[in-house]
């Protein structure tokens, strides 16, 4: 068994249909297996995490061991509700030891919005059989993200009054 360290770091543009900012965790599930991050509370449309949740991955990796579910979800006082849902392959990241993207999260088709992963994958043996396997030793590459929006918030507007000027009189 092999693992792949997964960096859930934040998620962008979510759905949120409520008057105030929804309480926002994340899903990655792959064989069945299902872990999720802490709730953002009140994350709203661009909740935060960078948490890592590490995975293993079988031996076989048969293709459809290969799909990597993750899912962002608002936690509401009575129930979860599915914001959206995305697939990675991870066939690609057991040839090259590496994925680090925005996913896109989606309901029936319809876009809910994205959520950043960083992904390392770390063989304990060769990759499985018909993958080639990666050449050199295993280096962290830079994130595709700048240091400084690696996580950062968008700019919220502040909800100010505003401020009536008393109106003057041309001459």
């Amino acid at each position: 068994i092999s693992r792949a360290v997964i960096v859930v770091l934040k998620a962008r543009n979510l759905i949120d249909k409520y008057f105030w900012k929804q309480d926002v965790f994340a899903q990655v599930k792959l064989n069945g297996d299902a872990k999720r991050t802490q709730v953002d509370v009140k994350g709203g449309q661009t909740p935060e995490w960078d948490e890592e949740i590490r995975v293993p991955i079988l031996k076989d990796a048969h293709e459809r061991n290969r799909k990597l579910e993750v899912s962002c979800w608002a936690k509401e006082p009575r129930k979860e509700e599915n914001i959206g849902t995305g697939i990675v392959d991870l066939t690609e990241t057991l040839k090259t030891g590496e994925f680090d993207d925005w996913v896109r999260l989606d309901v029936s088709g319809v876009v809910r919005g994205e959520i950043y992963l960083e992904m390392t994958f770390f063989a304990n043996a060769p990759a499985p059989a018909g993958l080639p396997t990666a050449s050199g030793n295993l280096q962290r590459r830079p994130s595709k993200l700048s240091p400084a929006d690696r996580l950062a918030r968008p700019q919220q507007r502040e909800h100010l009054p505003l401020l009536t000027q008393p109106k003057t009189q041309p001459p």
